[in-house]
């Protein structure tokens, strides 16, 4: 039998990908999701690999949300490895986005996965081993244009976890960071969301497109979240896991970039990028 893993938002993408790749390992897996009814896609995908899991009701802004996580562990037994990947980005530049947008996104990404490993971290203390997996992003290392608040809390999810890192080793608890590029989620089609205020015509109008035109064209090309999910559960598995893992030829290349090259060409880089394929 293999460790218990606790996966949220499992519904779609990353998390269903990674929570059907733990289930095929062998592993226990407690899948959760915000909206149950939704369930049927992760447990045809486990079907489709001879694997079970078990799916869980957990809104992790709820306010009851670390009482509900409680309740799972109490019900499946502690967990081993504990899976962040619940998330929602909202486009749009900044100026064009509700404060409910803004907050929404910092619920979820940074408040929510707070509240949640702050429920699992007793066990995993007490038994003097666990994993925390952080799914952060590249935009956690870069802010990039039409996704400010996005790339806000995902810069807050890597400042949370390199702290907590060095906080829970003592007690064998290893926190990692998954950093993907672009991959074929749903948050670039069905789970798509725009700022509130956005206006066709109004200031940022020619960013906005451009930048659309730019992620639908990449999000068509990116391939499934399957290496994600696979470099996940590698890090369940190992016994000296990395800290920092970036997943995607896309983010290593703009990461590498952002590293080496003086703020001045990087700068340029992006605008070009953006008018580029506005004139497409």
């Amino acid at each position: 039998m293999g460790h218990l893993v606790l996966v949220t938002g499992s519904s779609s993408g990353i998390g269903l990908a990674t929570a059907v790749a733990c289930a095929a390992a062998g592993h226990r897996v407690v899948a959760t999701m915000r909206r149950p009814e939704k369930a049927s896609a992760l447990l045809a995908a486990a079907q489709a690999r001879g694997a079970s899991l078990e799916v869980e009701q957990l809104d992790v802004t709820a306010e009851g949300a670390a009482d509900r996580v409680r309740e799972i562990l109490q019900k499946y037994g502690p967990a081993y490895a504990l899976v962040n990947n619940a998330g929602i980005a909202v486009g749009g530049a900044f100026e064009e986005q509700a404060d409910d947008d803004v907050r929404a996104q910092f619920e979820t990404n940074v408040f929510g996965l707070m509240a949640v490993t702050r429920a699992v971290l007793p066990s995993m203390r007490a038994a003097g081993r666990g994993r925390i997996i952080n799914v952060s992003s590249i935009s956690g290392l870069v802010g990039l244009p039409g996704v400010s608040a996005y790339a806000a809390t995902k810069h807050a999810v890597e400042g949370f976890s390199e702290a907590l890192r060095w906080e829970v080793a003592p007690f064998g608890v290893h926190v990692c960071l998954v950093e993907p590029g672009t991959f074929k989620t749903e948050i670039f089609y069905e789970n798509q969301r725009r700022g509130a205020h956005i206006s066709p015509d109004g200031p940022y109008a020619a960013m906005t497109r451009a930048i659309e035109q730019l992620i639908r064209e990449d999000a068509a090309k990116a391939p499934p979240p399957t290496p994600v999910a696979a470099t996940i559960l590698r890090l369940i598995e190992a016994p000296s896991p990395p800290f920092r893992t970036l997943i995607g030829r896309d983010a290593r290349a703009l990461a590498a970039l952002r590293r080496v090259i003086p703020d001045r060409l990087f700068a340029a880089g992006i605008r070009r990028l953006v008018q580029g394929s506005r004139s497409r």
